[in-house]
């Protein structure tokens, strides 16, 4: 199931919520087994420390990284992921931080630095120096293990920790031109965006955070693009398309197989919304087709 990240965190029991103000906040993770192929998107930028394993991490261009316990990854917003996690002598452990775009472009113009472009870098690895281990230590044992995260001191700490980032980053303000960035960085193409990403099991929600925009915009912009298609209707009909294909194909023995792979996790909503558009339900559509086929 793919994760839109920090929100599914927040949902997530086993996840330590630490520091939390909207998208701005910091948790905890710590596991006793791997974790394999988990798919996220980022909806904030966001930088990963390891304290102990190894994350494996892949990007939407096929760059696959391992980051070992020491070692920090930012990554920015947008980016679609897919994460192995993986614990040494029997532990994994990360705390995860997540900076809205607002609170960036504050430590920037703190700086006083100007919006030069850095090269296209999508990630950026950091090793974990004195000061940088002893705030996160500091930070779980303040705030961690509380009954609610919190949230006053959230915008606070992270800008604090955005100072310290820039401090151990190799260059003078290198880590600072990097976010300077990412957070000019154009939006998506949304066509390119929708079109590569609509088998995706998301909400409208979703697709407008990813994208860069608050839903209104986002309906907006959509429909411009599309033909004065609403979002929803567009979703629903290129979904069942590539189930369709899929099923035509032969490839696949499971409907609910085919269901995930175009985007939806609804099984009896999937075959419901297919026969309403073709007629048919997708397994009689599998059987006629085989027929049809010669072998």
């Amino acid at each position: 199931m793919v994760r839109i990240l920090p929100q599914t965190f927040y949902e997530n029991p086993v996840i330590q919520k630490v520091l939390v103000d909207g998208l701005c906040c910091a948790v905890f993770k710590k596991l006793d087994a791997p974790e394999y192929g988990k798919e996220g998107y980022i909806s904030a930028h966001a930088l990963t420390m390891i304290l102990r394993g190894t994350l494996r991490v892949e990007n939407d261009e096929g760059l696959l990284l391992d980051v070992p316990a020491g070692t920090s990854i930012l990554m920015p917003k947008g980016l679609y992921t897919v994460s192995d996690l993986l614990p040494q002598n029997g532990s994994f452990e990360a705390v995860m931080y997540f900076f809205e775009p607002d609170l960036i472009q504050q430590f920037l113009d703190s700086l006083s630095l100007s919006n030069s472009v850095h090269p296209g870098v999508s990630h950026a690895l950091i090793p974990t120096n004195e000061e940088l281990s002893t705030y996160t230590t500091s930070l779980l044992r303040l705030y961690g293990n509380k009954p609610q995260p919190h949230r006053l001191l959230a915008r606070t700490k992270l800008f604090e920790l955005l100072h310290l980032l820039d401090a151990a980053y190799d260059q003078q303000h290198g880590f600072a031109q990097l976010l300077a960035a990412l957070n000019n960085k154009a939006r998506k193409s949304l066509r390119e965006f929708m079109l590569s990403n609509f088998h995706k099991p998301l909400g409208i929600e979703d697709y407008a955070y990813l994208s860069g925009r608050s839903v209104s915009t986002f309906t907006r912009d959509f429909k411009s693009k599309f033909d004065g298609v609403a979002p929803k209707q567009w979703l629903i009909e290129q979904r069942l398309e590539r189930a369709r294909e899929l099923l035509g194909k032969g490839q696949h023995q499971q409907i609910s197989e085919i269901a995930l792979e175009a985007g939806y996790l609804n099984i009896p909503h999937f075959i419901k919304e297919f026969h309403k558009r073709f007629g048919i339900t997708p397994k009689q559509f599998m059987i006629e087709n085989r027929i049809a086929t010669p072998l």
